[in-house]
């Protein structure tokens, strides 16, 4: 019970970010940009405070029709699989302890692109090309993710720069979860 609710405030609260976040007339695209780098910044900041000797990893992913959606952290679902909504764009930020993340995607008629690290974007924005899969390397720190998209459930768990996601299946992400190993 007590998972239901906090998911309902969850949703309440993506879903209020999602107006804000996909209205043309709130914000432009520098501003969004510059929203979804301020809540990457401010999640792991206030990680580092709880505990300064802890690593974590903080995400933020752009989905169709909605945009960048607010940062998450630690093992936490990033996306909209509820709704099936596709996954075009991906930022990490890893910090504590001298750590970083390096992460390439595979873009729909494209294939695999170069790497971004850092909380540098992957993927594409205004394109409507969905991601695909990824891979995610750690420096410093072991991650594993798992991923969940179009007629799959989330996956088996993989780890430092194995491959999440389908290639050659023209299927999309929609759901993603990062975590320190």
């Amino acid at each position: 019970m007590l998972r239901k609710r906090v998911l309902s405030a969850v949703f309440a609260g993506v879903f209020a970010a999602l107006s804000l976040v996909a209205t043309p007339a709130v914000a432009s695209a520098e501003a969004t940009e510059a929203a979804v780098q301020a809540s990457l910044d401010q999640e792991l900041a206030k990680r580092a405070a709880i505990s300064p000797a802890a690593v974590s990893v903080c995400y933020a992913v752009h989905v169709a029709d909605a945009g960048w959606l607010p940062a998450v952290c630690d093992a936490e679902e990033a996306g909209i699989p509820a709704q099936g909504k596709r996954i075009e764009a991906i930022r990490i930020g890893v910090n504590g302890g001298g750590a970083g993340v390096c992460y390439a995607p595979h873009l729909q008629d494209i294939g695999w692109v170069g790497e971004s690290c850092n909380l540098r974007e992957a993927g594409t924005t205004g394109q409507s090309r969905r991601l695909e899969a990824l891979r995610i390397r750690g420096e410093g720190t072991r991650l594993c993710y798992t991923a969940t998209g179009q007629g799959y459930e989330y996956q088996e768990p993989v780890c430092q720069n194995d491959v999440v996601g389908t290639i050659g299946q023209s299927r999309y992400m929609s759901g993603i979860a990062i975590w320190i190993a």
